[in-house]
C-alpha cells in the first residue's frame, strides 16, 4: 500500500497531524484527514492541492529557519505563513511596476 502524500509530507515535517490540522485553521477537521490518510475517504483534488500547498509552504518555512518550527504554537506559524505570503506577494512588484501601476495613466 502506498503512503499517503500527505502522511508522508507530515512525517518529513515532524508534524503531528494534529497540529497540522490547527495549523490549516478549519481547512480540514482531524477525522476527516485521518479517514484520507488511512485510505477510507479520500479527499477531493481541490481540497488535497490546498493541502498539498501548505505542506510545500511548511517545508519552506522549516528549511528557512534557523531552528526548527514549534509546530504546537499554531497561531505563530498560522502568522509566520502570512507573512510570507504577503512579502511574496510583494516581491513580485518591483518599484518600477509599483511606480507605473500608481503613476502611470491606463492605456
Amino acid at each position: 500500500m502506498l503512503q499517503h502524500p500527505i502522511d508522508k509530507r507530515l512525517q518529513d515535517l515532524a508534524c503531528p497531524v494534529s497540529l497540522f490540522v490547527a495549523i490549516t485553521g478549519g481547512l480540514i477537521g482531524r477525522t476527516r484527514l485521518t479517514q484520507a490518510l488511512q485510505s477510507e475517504r479520500p479527499l477531493n483534488q481541490n481540497l488535497l492541492d490546498k493541502l498539498l500547498m501548505l505542506l510545500d509552504e511548511l517545508a519552506e518555512l522549516k528549511n528557512s529557519s534557523l531552528i526548527s518550527p514549534d509546530w504546537s504554537d499554531t497561531a505563530n506559524i498560522r502568522e509566520q505563513l502570512a507573512q510570507r505570503r504577503a512579502f511574496k506577494q510583494a516581491a513580485k512588484f518591483d518599484a518600477d511596476d509599483v511606480r507605473r501601476l500608481l503613476l502611470e495613466p491606463n492605456q
